[in-house]
């Protein structure tokens, strides 16, 4: 993930070193700030189940606690490769005030325009070794 993952999309963007997350159902996600074991716990998987589905709870540090849900399917397309769906829900349990961008874009929509980013750069990473 650290090979392909990148800002803006972390909480702190100061002090991140990269991403971890623990394999199996209840395995935390972390962004890590350092090595001492500090960072923001993202969530903890919910669904584990290699190699095709995975889901997770997600926050970010200024939601106030509340948790969204992530889920991630894979499936073969029928032409020799995977297709990959991607969803995430519970935006509408964030206060009002966190639910619009500072660019008037709704919050849901701007996560749909960074997994777009993340997701093109993870498939280039998969198929030429590199995110861009």
């Amino acid at each position: 993930m650290n090979n392909w993952w990148t800002k803006p999309y972390y909480n702190d963007h100061d002090r991140v070193t990269g991403l971890f997350m623990e394999s199996g159902l209840g395995g935390r996600y972390i962004e890590k700030w350092g090595k001492n074991g500090e960072g923001f716990l993202i969530g903890y998987i919910t669904q584990w189940l290699p190699p095709s589905r995975l889901a997770y709870t997600w926050t970010q540090s200024a939601w106030q606690g509340v948790i969204t849900l992530i889920q991630i399917e894979f499936e073969p397309d029928g032409n020799g490769g995977t297709r990959m769906r991607y969803l995430h829900e519970g935006f509408e349990r964030l206060p009002a005030e966190l639910q619009t961008l500072k660019n008037g874009m709704a919050l849901h929509e701007g996560y749909d325009y960074g997994w777009n980013e993340l997701s093109g750069r993870l498939k280039n990473y998969i198929e030429q070794g590199k995110p861009s």
